[in-house]
This record gives C-alpha cells, structure tokens and sequence, in this order.
C-alpha cells in the first residue's frame, strides 16, 4: 500500500493524489485508468490477502450469507474467532469486506456485523473462484505439458 494514505469510511484505503493512479511500464502489462481508486500493487494485495485459505473462507461466508457477525463466521467456519480478527482486519483493509452495527438489535449492544464489498465480489467471483475453475478445467492438458 502507498506510504501515506487516507481510511475510507468502509474501511478501504486511498493513496495519494500525487500518484494519480496511472500505472506506466507494468509488468503485467495492465495499464490502469487516470483516476483509478488503487495501485497495481494494492490490487495485487487484494488478491494476496484474498487467496489465503482463511481469507477465502471468510469471502465466501459472506457471499452465501450476505452478513454474518464475528461470531456467526467463526461457528460456520469452525474457526477460533481470534484468528478470524486478524483475517477480517486485513480483508477490512483491503476494502473487501466492512463491518457495520445494526442498533436495532432490542438488546443495549448493537449487533455487529461483517459484509463483502462489491471489490471483494468481484475477486471472489471473477478472480479466485473463476481461476480455479479454469485451472481444475485444464488440469489434464497442464498435466500433460509438464510431463513431456
């Protein structure tokens, strides 16, 4: 992430305004737009911090489930809530997931909840999940060109 940055109200991050998120010379051969949100590189830590097992558990909870709390995550992932906290906050971070209070609990706590983002949807979707399907699709042929 860039050195000096903002915190969205979603909990996401914006770099800069000097660094005008157009990316020259990638290696990846992305060229990504004047008033793009993010760098390359924080994109490829969405996907870093998205690919990890926990991570990615916690991405598609949420995707079945729309909003879960911390508790309701760790119960459907049999999971230690403590480690979820520190998957959460860097999901957080990354502006893949938010955390929100419904105060209309009927209880004197408000209920808290986590959520995915439409970035997290869209890596989720478009990039983890489709990517290991492409992968698991072509397994045989990859398999067959690193035997011969």
């Amino acid at each position: 992430m860039s050195n000096q940055r903002d915190i969205r109200a979603d909990g996401g991050i914006l770099r800069d305004e000097d660094s005008g998120g157009h990316e020259t010379d990638s290696p990846l051969g992305i060229d990504l737009p004047e008033d793009s949100l993010f760098t390359l590189e924080e994109y490829l830590e969405m996907y870093d911090v998205a690919s990890s097992e926990p991570a990615f558990s916690i991405l598609c909870a949420l995707s079945e489930a729309e909003r879960l709390s911390a508790g309701e995550l760790s119960d459907a992932l049999d999971r230690d809530g403590n480690e979820l906290h520190y998957y959460l906050r860097k999901l957080k971070r990354c502006a893949l997931v938010r955390n929100r209070r419904d105060p209309n609990t009927g209880t004197e706590d408000p209920y808290s909840y986590y959520v995915l983002t439409n970035l997290g949807e869209t890596i989720l979707t478009y990039g983890i999940k489709t990517g290991i399907e492409k992968l698991v699709e072509e397994e045989a042929t990859i398999t067959d060109e690193y035997e011969n």
